[in-house]
C-alpha cells in the first residue's frame, strides 16, 4: 500500500513539473526591474492619455506713421501708434486627446521555452504600444477609441489700411502737414457723402442691397484713410499648442503664461496670467480592488499581461480665475492598472487606452 501511494505521488509531481514546464511560457515584469542586457524578451507599454491644447491667439502688430503726429492736430485723435510694438489677443482655447507610450505601465516580457506545439505572438505598435497577444499568427488591426481633433486656425496677415496709399502720397515731395491736412479733407469727404447717403440728400432711390454695399465701401475708405493718421495694424491668427500629461498626485498644473504685450510663453517662466489645466479624476474604477504602483514594480507575473480601465476626468483650463474650457474626458492614467492571463486565449488591446477590447479562446 506504501508502495502504491509513492507511486502516485512520483506520477503527480512529475504531472505537476509537466503542466508547470508547459505553462510557464513567459513572465511579466517592470522595465526597471530588468537586468542589463537581457535579451530572451521585449518591451511593451501601455498607453497614457495627453492633453493636446491649441491656444487661438490674435497677434496685431502695431506700425507707426509718418503722419501720426499730426492726427491730434487735424482730427482731434489721440488713439494713435507712437511706437511699434505687437499685441496679443487670446480667441480660444480648443482641447483634444492624443496617446503616447505610459513610462509608468512600460513592462518587460521574458519569453521561456513554449511546449505543446501553440504559438505566442505579440503584436506591438512602433512605438512600443501593444495591440495584441497571444496565439493567432494574424496580426490583430488596432481597435482604438475615436480622437476628438481640435480645429486648425491660421489666417493671413489682415492689413487694415493699404501701405501703397501712404507710398504714392509721401512721394508726391509734400511734407508731412500737408499729407496730413489731405488725409483729413479726404475723410471728411467721405464721410459727408455717407451722411448724404444715408439722409436721402441725392434724388436716386437706391435699394437696400446697393445702398449697403455703397455704405461698406465708404467705411472701408474712411478706415483706411483714418489709419493713414493713426498707423498700421497688421492682424493675423496664430495657433500655439501646448501638451499635458494629467497628473494624480498634481491635480493642477500651471503649464504656460499669457500676456497682452508678450503673448503666449510654455511653462511657468513668463509674465502674465497663468494657464492651469485642472484634472479632477471622476472615480469611475474606484471600485476597482487594483494592485498599488509599488506592487506592479516590484512582482513579476508568470503567463500574465498588464492592460488598463481608463478613468474619466473633469478637465479645466484656465487663464487666471477665468475658465477657458471645462470638459469631461478619458484619462488613462487616472484609472487601474490590472492584469489577465494570457494562456489559451488571444487578448486585443485598445491602442488608445490600454483596454483590452477582444478576448479570444483558443
Amino acid at each position: 500500500m506504501d508502495r502504491f501511494i509513492t507511486r502516485i505521488t512520483m506520477a503527480m509531481l512529475a504531472l505537476t513539473l509537466m503542466v508547470g514546464q508547459l505553462h510557464a511560457q513567459f513572465s511579466t515584469t517592470f522595465a526597471k526591474n530588468v537586468n542589463p542586457g537581457q535579451q530572451n524578451g521585449l518591451y511593451y507599454s501601455l498607453p497614457q492619455t495627453m492633453l493636446k491644447l491649441d491656444f487661438i491667439i490674435e497677434e496685431t502688430q502695431l506700425e507707426k506713421s509718418p503722419l501720426s503726429d499730426y492726427a491730434s492736430n487735424y482730427m482731434g485723435m489721440a488713439d494713435y501708434v507712437e511706437y511699434e510694438t505687437t499685441e496679443y489677443r487670446l480667441l480660444d482655447v480648443q482641447m483634444s486627446t492624443v496617446a503616447s507610450p505610459d513610462p509608468n505601465a512600460l513592462f518587460f516580457v521574458t519569453l521561456g521555452s513554449v511546449r505543446g506545439g501553440s504559438k505566442t505572438r505579440f503584436d506591438i505598435m512602433p512605438n512600443g504600444i501593444i495591440r495584441s497577444a497571444g496565439f493567432d499568427d494574424t496580426p490583430a488591426e488596432a481597435e482604438s477609441a475615436p480622437v476628438r481633433e481640435s480645429k486648425s486656425c491660421c489666417d493671413g496677415p489682415k492689413q487694415v489700411y493699404a501701405n501703397k496709399k501712404l507710398m504714392d502720397l509721401v512721394s508726391s515731395g509734400k511734407s508731412n502737414a500737408q499729407l496730413a491736412k489731405e488725409v483729413s479733407d479726404k475723410i471728411e469727404e467721405i464721410r459727408n457723402a455717407k451722411f448724404k447717403l444715408v439722409s436721402g440728400f441725392y434724388e436716386v432711390a437706391f435699394n437696400p442691397e446697393t445702398l449697403n454695399l455703397m455704405l461698406q465701401k465708404l467705411n472701408e475708405m474712411e478706415e483706411e484713410y483714418t489709419n493713414l493718421l493713426l498707423g498700421n495694424h497688421a492682424k493675423k491668427t496664430v495657433v500655439k499648442t501646448v501638451y499635458v500629461v494629467p497628473n494624480k498626485e498634481v491635480p493642477v498644473q500651471t503649464v504656460a503664461k499669457f500676456s497682452e504685450n508678450e503673448g503666449l510663453t510654455v511653462g511657468t517662466a513668463g509674465s502674465g496670467s497663468a494657464i492651469s489645466v485642472q484634472t479632477l479624476s471622476m472615480n469611475t474604477t474606484a471600485a476597482i480592488n487594483a494592485p498599488s504602483q509599488s506592487a506592479v514594480e516590484s512582482m513579476s507575473y508568470e503567463n500574465k499581461l498588464f492592460y488598463r480601465i481608463p478613468d474619466m476626468a473633469n478637465v479645466k483650463v484656465m487663464c487666471g480665475n477665468k475658465t477657458l474650457i471645462e470638459d469631461r474626458v478619458v484619462v488613462n492614467q487616472l484609472g487601474a492598472l490590472l492584469t489577465a492571463p494570457l494562456m489559451g486565449a488571444k487578448l486585443v488591446f485598445d491602442t488608445e487606452t490600454g483596454q483590452i477590447v477582444n478576448v479570444k479562446m483558443q
